[in-house]
């Protein structure tokens, strides 16, 4: 089976919590990680939107891909508090090169939330010092097309009565030939909670078997530049090819569209040009190029 590296991006921006009913006055932090269903190989990385060299209790940061919520002090009933941080988590997932857009499509993907709290300082000085008084999670519909763009309020349980608004977006971002390699999931094992059955890195696919299908026979040294696959996998080629410019330009299609809807409904954005693409004509054109280049390959 051929598979495809795809990588999907997601922006969570916290924006502000809202203290409804806490019952303990002291220090606060929201912390959130992506939650990726381990049935489906993959890697995950976070990092800060605009984050600098320099760190502190008063600037978000990432641990074990996690987001780090600056810490903030909660001291009175309806209090309102300003986080404004944001992360973007990238996704590198391991799919099947023959069906890919519906590969994605089954991808679970959760948004974990967590309410960290604490009244003493010292704790506040290592990472993991802080205890999670309450948490949420959050199922994330995406579509390989129309990516994801929500605005939710996230309400935390009775007895921790609080709530952090945030915007979620993600986006299919690429498709490529597997470039790192994997772990492959052990039997019963979801959401990053691999069992000790967890399977052993898989090596590498090579590009010409990923792009010529599993037919494809490296040529001997005898056979040297006079080689040219068969038909069969110059066809296999083609509609690889052309299936993978076919999601990722219906990607950049939704991208635009929900970016166009923004600005209009927003006008005191910063604008913005985003180049307007025919999905059939770019499509047309790409494979154009791709049949000149074959026929000059092996002519």
């Amino acid at each position: 089976m051929s598979e495809v590296q795809g990588t999907v991006e997601f922006s969570v921006e916290l924006h502000k919590f809202y203290n409804v009913d806490l019952f303990q006055r002291g220090y606060y932090q929201i912390r959130v990680t992506l939650k990726v269903s381990s049935r489906i190989p993959h890697r995950l990385s976070a990092s800060v939107v605009g984050q600098s060299e320099n760190s502190s209790l008063h600037s978000a940061c990432v641990h074990e891909s996690t987001l780090h919520s600056r810490v903030f002090q909660i001291l009175y009933r309806n209090e309102e508090v300003p986080i404004n941080d944001a992360v973007i988590f990238r996704a590198q997932l391991l799919l099947d090169g023959e069906r890919v857009e519906d590969a994605l499509s089954e991808v679970e993907f959760q948004l974990k939330v967590d309410l960290h709290f604490t009244d003493s300082e010292q704790q506040l000085r290592a990472v993991t010092g802080t205890p999670t008084i309450s948490s949420r999670t959050l199922g994330l519909h995406f579509h390989p097309r129309r990516g994801l763009h929500h605005q939710v309020p996230v309400m935390f349980d009775y007895f921790h009565l609080s709530v952090i608004s945030m915007a979620v977006h993600a986006a299919l971002v690429a498709l490529q030939q597997p470039l790192i390699s994997f772990a492959r999931p052990g039997r019963g094992s979801w959401l990053g909670k691999g069992g000790p059955d967890t399977g052993p890195e898989q090596p590498l696919i090579s590009l010409e078997n990923l792009v010529f299908g599993a037919g494809y026979c490296k040529p001997t040294s005898s056979e040297g530049s006079f080689y040219a696959p068969s038909e069969t996998c110059i066809q296999h080629a083609h509609k690889w090819h052309r299936d993978l410019c076919l999601l990722l330009l219906h990607a950049y299609r939704g991208l635009r569209l929900y970016f166009l809807v923004v600005t209009r409904d927003i006008p005191e954005l910063p604008h913005v040009e985003l180049e307007a693409l025919a999905v059939e004509e770019t499509l047309s054109q790409l494979c154009s190029e791709l049949q000149v280049i074959t026929t000059l390959a092996w002519v």
